[in-house]
């Protein structure tokens, strides 16, 4: 499959240049097909469990950063939120602190946020910002943003200072999928097999890095990240916890639960009487009958639907606090005012229902197992894929 490829244009917008693409991926298109076998028309009766301590244990959030957030490619952007050359922001990774932009030449960089002088952060936390280099606000050395010191006051207070050899600490950085990717592991390679050649089928066929970046809004979840993540791994509380919001668009129906590499990906029929006529190859008719719902290990949640897609991204601030960016994608170009209702509304509706519902929960969820009322989280028939991501995440940290 052909693979993103970015151009500039004269406006300086950085635009993906392949077509569209409008034919599911292998792998969504049998999910689906699947859905309408016999096998998926009863919830077979079975329970696991998850120990609570991996929700409350802050050596386990420990192993967690460094073994996972702190090696693993680890989506961070969305294509979209460095669409023009020389756009930059600030982020955290595993408690450390990033620069992530766009240079000239429209490629995608990563650096420690550290000057070379005396360590000072150039960027606060959460800035984006459009220009052609960083300043330390400290003593005013100065990079572009490729990294390189361009510029440093006094320079003759130096003896043999070697400017080509203090450039920024630069990370191993990639931009595929319509996201952005970055590994704390100086050694790591960011190719195909890394990052999960089927999940970057899944995202071309979706298109994500060429949808349009409707909004954004931020929360703070006092609650571990692991609980957040395990609400969208499950559609036993659906119809339940988003009575008043999303459970008239949903069936209380089995979910097809699938690893892809370190990937999860959840797929669903979400009309009633799904069935194989639903099923069809065409991506524009497929995401009208089946959501696909993906943890894209470790950190980052994708949600299809038929108008939009949302994009969540957990950044784990500590043991109890994860700080959520929510992102929702619509078609690109401009839409006529009816469809742009359309998004306004959905997008108020996804704020209420992740807000204060899925992320209230997860906080509920949070006090209740501090309060040491069970020792172990009960998963039934509608919720083991939360029992795969749990085993994922002991492949990486251990038991």
């Amino acid at each position: 499959m052909q693979r993103n490829k970015w151009c500039r244009t004269t406006n300086g917008v950085v635009m993906q240049a392949v077509d569209k693409a409008m034919k599911a991926s292998s792998g969504q298109f049998q999910a689906a097909k699947h859905l309408t076998s016999p096998a998926m028309s009863v919830i077979e009766p079975v329970t696991t469990q998850v120990e609570t301590s991996v929700y409350l244990d802050p050596e386990m959030f420990a192993r967690e950063r460094e073994r996972i957030f702190g090696v693993l490619p680890v989506p961070v952007l969305l294509a979209q939120q460095l669409a023009v050359p020389g756009s930059y922001t600030a982020i955290e990774l595993a408690g450390r602190p990033v620069i992530v932009a766009r240079g000239m030449d429209g490629a995608v960089r990563a650096f420690l946020n550290a000057c070379r002088h005396r360590g000072t952060r150039l960027v606060a936390c959460g800035e984006a910002a459009t220009g052609l280099k960083l300043t330390c606000p400290y003593h005013a050395w100065t990079y572009n943003l490729e990294g390189k010191l361009i510029g440093v006051p006094r320079e003759e207070c130096f003896i043999n200072l070697r400017k080509d050899s203090l450039g920024l600490k630069a990370l191993p950085s990639r931009e595929v999928a319509g996201l952005i990717w970055v590994s704390l592991d100086p050694s790591a390679k960011l190719d195909d097999a890394a990052i999960g050649e089927e999940l970057i089928d899944d995202f071309d066929a979706i298109a994500l890095g060429q949808m349009r970046l409707y909004r954004t809004q931020e929360y703070l979840v006092k609650a571990n990240w692991k609980l957040v993540t395990d609400a969208f791994l499950e559609g036993y509380h659906v119809t339940r916890l988003h009575a008043k919001t999303l459970a008239r668009f949903f069936v209380d129906a089995p979910q097809m639960i699938e690893r892809i590499g370190q990937h999860l990906r959840q797929s669903s029929g979400s009309r009633k009487g799904f069935c194989a006529e639903h099923v069809s190859e065409n991506w524009p008719e497929l995401r009208k009958s089946v959501v696909y719902a993906y943890i894209v290990f470790p950190g980052v949640v994708v949600v299809t639907s038929p108008v939009y897609v949302s994009v969540m991204f957990l950044t784990p601030e500590s043991l109890d606090r994860t700080r959520i960016q929510y992102v929702m994608l619509v078609e690109p170009g401009t839409a006529d005012a009816k469809m742009e209702d359309v998004y306004e509304r959905s997008f108020r509706l996804m704020a209420d229902a992740f807000g204060n519902e899925d992320f209230k929960a997860a906080e509920l969820c949070q006090e209740g197992l501090r309060a040491g009322a069970i020792d172990r989280v009960l998963l039934g028939g509608m919720e083991q894929g939360v029992r795969r991501f749990h085993d994922v995440v002991e492949e990486y940290v251990g038991t």
